[in-house]
């Protein structure tokens, strides 16, 4: 069975390095990009399954980037992996595209089952965000 495809757009070497252990042994990362612009540059040469976004990024935030490839490619799936814990933060996520939102300090345990719901089809949110 193939891993899925991974590409993280994450400003932070540390996390990109955490995302990295985290997730390699069931998935196969394509690449670790820094940006908005870089991860949209990067699925238009790789064609990952998913795409792991972080919010707040130089040059293109992750919201920007999100809402251009959601554009484009309104079958890709991305997926926010975040510190933001706000409600406003998880329901822009989904108008821009969005099929997951992780908090990264539930990274650990929530990021696998999200990466699977949202490749079966479905969506995931962090059960800590609470939206009213």
């Amino acid at each position: 069975m193939n891993r899925p495809r991974l590409l993280i757009a994450e400003d932070h070497v540390a996390t990109q390095e955490a995302l990295r252990e985290l997730l390699t042994p069931d998935h196969e990362i394509v690449a670790l990009v820094r940006d908005g612009q870089a991860a949209i540059d990067a699925v238009d040469r790789l064609h990952p399954d998913v795409v792991l976004l972080d919010i707040s990024m130089p040059v293109l935030g992750g919201m920007a980037a999100a809402r251009r490839l959601h554009q484009r490619l309104p079958e890709l799936k991305l997926i926010f992996v975040t510190v933001h814990a706000d409600p406003l933060y998880l329901e822009e996520a989904f108008r821009v595209g969005a099929r997951g939102y992780v908090v990264k300090q539930a990274m650990d345990a929530e990021l696998a089952p999200a990466i699977a719901a949202v490749l079966a089809g479905g969506t995931y949110r962090s059960p800590s965000v609470a939206v009213s």
